[in-house]
């Protein structure tokens, strides 16, 4: 018999298996557990219910799907806390996920918004959709979400809906398993100090590519990487031409590890001479991720929804805060991956100096620069590698 607990979250109380109880041993919640439920995702469902609320800013949203439901913590969330009076549809394998989530439903007051269907995501998320397709599809595995990628696509409203991805296979994605990585999400990843970018690339760049064998394209809204996984939103727009011409944001990272120079080639552009601002002392070769997502990670006029749905929720974490209004800041110059200072200056053998220090050099020589949620130590610019590293060695010369 499965030990439950009561959990609060948001707004939201709910029955799940006792995580203390059967992480006695692990320490984390597995897929082992009789109904999964992890606390240290409550940041990523904080966000989501945020994203989901800035997304119906300026959209009619009238059906959601969350096909790996678990304890349907998640889809309870958005139904109690994203304005609305919208439908949910919740899908497991699991038996006793299912009968967890329509007590949790129950709990709720829900039953006239939440229904609950044992069996394979990928087909329910077609069967489920042939009449009335979905607003918003919430894809949150343990594991790659690649193998939902499809049928969620298929199943969502055209040129409407909204699509997030979570991925927790951190080793494959950021370089541990490059070939995995090609296998899962069609590119290499690298071991490299911006590895957690590159990981977010390669799930973009994978929605995007299956979205073109659908005919459709996708645009990211915001990108997220924090504790052990990343996530995305994405935005589906049915269209050829469109398409077409956000495969010019298909590419390569390419990267020299010993003076970390780094530059984002489009695949077009392949061929063409290397421009990596080496220094002559450099003997590694080059080190190359992809093909991936090279194009933005963030849409500003959806985070500038956020940031005001953020503001009127009273119950949103201070973390949850700090990392809308951090990716505000960095959308415009996330174009490049970001330039982590404490990286840098181990491969120089320098100190790391304050990272306001350099910011503010960097900004007095013409260069846009701002801070990052991927990692507290790193900074986004437009200045070249070769720049910043001018500025640290400068930075140490003074201390």
């Amino acid at each position: 018999m499965t030990v439950l607990k009561r959990y609060t979250e948001g707004k939201v109380t709910f029955l799940t298996a006792d995580v203390e109880y059967y992480t006695a041993e692990t320490g984390q919640p597995t897929s082992d557990m009789p109904v999964f439920y992890n606390p240290r995702m409550q940041l990523n469902r904080d966000l989501s219910v945020v994203f989901l609320s800035a997304f119906m800013r300026d959209r009619d949203v009238e059906r959601i799907c969350e096909p790996l439901a678990g304890s349907g913590v998640r889809t309870i969330r958005y139904l109690i806390e994203c304005s609305g009076n919208f439908e949910a549809v919740m899908f497991d394998t699991n038996p006793e996920a299912v009968e967890i989530a329509r007590k949790n439903v129950a709990m709720n007051s829900l039953e006239s918004r939440a229904s609950i269907i044992k069996g394979d995501a990928r087909v329910l998320l077609l069967n489920e959709s042939r009449e009335r397709r979905f607003d918003f599809v919430d894809v949150d595995p343990f594991g790659t979400p690649v193998p939902f990628l499809n049928a969620a696509i298929q199943s969502m409203l055209p040129r409407k809906g909204m699509l997030a991805l979570t991925a927790t296979d951190m080793p494959v994605l950021c370089g541990v398993f490059p070939r995995v990585a090609l296998r899962k999400y069609g590119g290499l990843s690298i071991r490299a100090p911006f590895a957690h970018e590159i990981a977010v690339r390669l799930l973009i760049g994978r929605a995007v590519s299956i979205a073109g064998l659908n005919d459709c394209s996708m645009v990211p809204l915001a990108s997220l990487s924090t504790d052990h996984y990343v996530r995305v939103w994405l935005r589906l727009n049915v269209s050829r031409s469109s398409a077409n011409i956000l495969a010019n944001n298909m590419g390569i990272v390419e990267y020299c590890p010993d003076c970390m120079d780094v530059r984002m080639v489009p695949l077009g552009d392949l061929g063409a001479e290397s421009v990596l601002e080496h220094r002559e002392s450099c003997v590694s070769r080059t080190r190359v991720a992809g093909p991936l997502w090279i194009g933005p990670l963030f849409d500003e006029e959806f985070l500038r929804h956020a940031v005001d749905v953020a503001g009127d929720a009273a119950h949103l974490t201070r973390r949850a805060r700090k990392i809308i209004d951090l990716m505000m800041a960095e959308q415009e110059l996330a174009t490049v991956p970001y330039v982590d200072l404490h990286a840098l200056c181990d491969s120089l053998r320098l100190s790391p100096p304050p990272r306001q220090d350099v910011a503010d050099q960097l900004a007095a020589m013409g260069y846009r620069v701002s801070r990052t949620h991927f990692r507290p130590t790193a900074i986004r610019t437009d200045a070249p590698v070769k720049t910043v590293r001018a500025v640290l060695k400068r930075l140490n010369r003074e201390t």
